[in-house]
């Protein structure tokens, strides 16, 4: 019996030692396979690390790009360094003319560092490029000599990527890439490409949206500077030295007549329009009650210089506040010199001139100028050939400003006023412009 165990137990020992080595090959296959997974594992977190690295070299190096130009000779400058490319083109697409225009180059085709002397010009469809703008996906071409699109330029390379530039949904523009060797390309340089392109896309959009700002900050300035020049041309209109002459004429004639009270109205209301218009000439917008009282002084005095009287009213519509609403000052002056002189002073009888003012709706007002003068058909035949009513040509320069400027409403319309045999009587002006609350 014991001897039988002792058989046993060699027997055992000797399987042991022939499965050892089955399982020292087991151990070093999984060694070797772990070693192998860890080593592809590590490659690929490199690359991945590379590839963030690049992606925010990219990122940060635009910063501090302002125009177009510099970023898209930035990108083209590090897709060469960055990603070892041996040239690197973009374009960018001109809709006018649907070409994509030649940038920035980096490599063989664009020796010269920022400077493109003779830009290719690509028709949107033409060659590869021309047909990535026009259907937007991305491609890799392996080998160029099976693709009849390749259109060779300074000589010819074996593999080609191209990767288009997306901004607000649109292909604006095509970044390009050419190798000497066949199937260079992978999906690494697409994947890359194409955040760079991203990039690319971000500041481009932040920058074209920055000039389009600074364009329209340049032309507000222009227009302000319009606005004051056409202020001061107004001005020198409204005191143009006829009327100043004319007016102290008046005053001279009534004090030698001694017509002491009519001189002491028309010294009054000449000096109250004058200071008026000197003290709101800097300004775009004054109060609808400064405007009146402005306009009433305008009217007396236009009523005292002539020898044929007429009647005049300026009437407010209630719930319209005064104070509160600001109007363009003197703007509807010229109508109301227009009336005067052509239509009411060509009448014989009764002559009536009514300004009215009226709510159209929230924050627009209505300027309703009404007389019974002899209407313009007949006021233009007796007007003198060839005059030309620089006042009025002025005020509606001056509209087209405000309107540019304020991006606010002016409307004016003309109404030839008639009876029912067809007799003329009279004009109907209507300004209809939005009314502020500030004084501008």
């Amino acid at each position: 019996m014991i001897k039988f165990w002792r058989i046993l137990r060699d027997a055992q020992h000797c399987h042991i030692l022939l499965l050892m080595p089955v399982v020292y090959y087991i151990v070093l296959i999984t060694a070797l396979l772990l070693s192998a997974w860890l080593y592809r594992q590590m490659m690929l977190y490199r690359r991945k690390y590379r590839e963030e690295a690049t992606f925010n070299y990219f990122t940060t190096s635009l910063f501090g790009k302002n125009t177009v130009d510099d970023i898209l000779w930035d990108v083209a400058k590090n897709c060469i360094s960055q990603l070892r490319l041996e040239d690197c083109v973009i374009y960018l697409l001109d809709e006018e003319r649907q070409v994509l225009v030649q940038k920035a180059a980096y490599g063989p085709k664009n020796p010269v560092r920022f400077e493109i002397r003779d830009p290719i010009e690509i028709p949107l469809g033409r060659g590869i490029v021309g047909a990535v703008a026009l259907h937007g996906r991305a491609e890799i071409v392996g080998d160029t000599s099976l693709d009849q699109r390749y259109i060779v330029d300074d000589e010819r390379r074996y593999s080609e990527i191209t990767i288009p530039i997306y901004y607000a949904n649109k292909v604006i523009g095509i970044i390009d890439s050419e190798h000497s060797r066949k199937y260079f390309y992978t999906g690494r340089h697409l994947s890359m490409l194409e955040k760079i392109a991203a990039i690319c896309s971000s500041k481009i959009g932040r920058t074209l949206i920055e000039e389009k700002a600074r364009r329209q900050e340049q032309e507000v300035q222009l227009l302000h500077k319009q606005l004051a020049e056409f202020r001061l041309v107004t001005l020198k209109s409204q005191m143009n030295p006829h009327f100043l002459f004319n007016c102290l004429n008046g005053i001279y004639h009534c004090i030698l007549s001694s017509e002491i009270d009519k001189a002491s109205a028309y010294l009054s209301n000449f000096a109250k329009l004058l200071r008026m218009v000197l003290l709101h000439s800097e300004k775009n917008f004054i109060s609808l009650r400064e405007e009146v009282e402005l306009l009433g002084h305008y009217l007396r005095i236009e009523a005292l210089r002539t020898s044929k009287p007429f009647e005049f009213s300026i009437l407010i519509d209630e719930g319209i506040d005064p104070d509160t609403h600001h109007v363009p000052g003197m703007l509807i002056q010229p109508f109301l010199e227009n009336a005067i002189w052509h239509g009411l002073m060509n009448k014989d009888g009764n002559r009536k001139l009514q300004i009215h003012w009226r709510r159209l709706k929230e924050e627009v007002l209505l300027c309703e100028i009404l007389d019974n003068g002899v209407g313009r058909d007949q006021a233009l035949r007796k007007r003198e050939e060839g005059h030309v009513s620089k006042g009025m040509s002025l005020c509606m320069e001056r509209v087209d400003l405000y309107k540019a400027l304020f991006n606010t409403t002016f409307n004016i319309h003309i109404h030839d006023l008639y009876d029912e045999d067809g007799v003329p009587q009279g004009t109907k002006v209507n300004i209809a412009f939005g009314a502020g609350r500030e004084n501008g």
